[in-house]
């Protein structure tokens, strides 16, 4: 069986269902993280995160390998949760989820603001378009290379960063007074 991601690719490129399989299992949970990050819905995510790889298999011939596999697959993923969104008309609520990284704190209180904070840029990263969320769920949350970024929303490098500051400036806007209030 081959060994690397680039054998893997080939052999499945060539009908080889275990080399697909291997490959799923290395980019599974990658796909399911961007996709939940992106549709905040565990459920949507999984639902996603298979429309992506049967996607990917099915589309495997015409992947070309100027990118990385991983790049190509992250690309359909951010496209199938668009297009899911579309599908359902997704409203995103803000409801904490259990994955709020606490640190050690000092006090009850500061954890409890903690995760009002989370919950607060959740809900507003939510209410972003949907191209400004991407930019900032591949980079700042996901750290990203801007080469990777561009790579996946099928752009330049200058383009992605530009997005990106428009991005955060209109996540900061939006954030400004909520947090004020708080």
């Amino acid at each position: 069986m081959p060994a690397s991601e680039d054998e893997l690719v080939v052999s499945a490129k060539t009908g080889n269902v275990g080399a697909f399989d291997r490959l799923m299992l290395l980019h599974q949970d990658r796909v399911f993280s961007l996709a939940y990050r992106i549709l905040q819905h565990e459920e949507d995510a999984r639902d996603v995160q298979q429309e992506t790889f049967i996607f990917a298999w099915r589309s495997l011939s015409r992947f070309r390998r100027d990118a990385a596999f991983s790049t190509w697959l992250h690309r359909i993923t951010v496209n199938m949760c668009l297009s899911h969104k579309r599908r359902k008309k997704i409203t995103v609520c803000n409801v904490p989820d259990d994955n709020v990284e606490t640190r050690v704190s000092t006090s009850p209180v500061s954890c409890m603001e903690k995760i009002e904070t989370a919950a607060i840029v959740r809900g507003v990263l939510a209410g972003l378009p949907d191209h400004y969320r991407v930019l900032v769920v591949l980079r700042d949350m996901e750290e990203r290379p801007f080469e990777e970024i561009a790579a996946i929303l099928g752009c330049s490098v200058e383009s992605a960063r530009s997005r990106l500051c428009k991005a955060r400036r209109l996540l900061r806007d939006r954030l400004r007074p909520l947090l004020e209030e708080s």
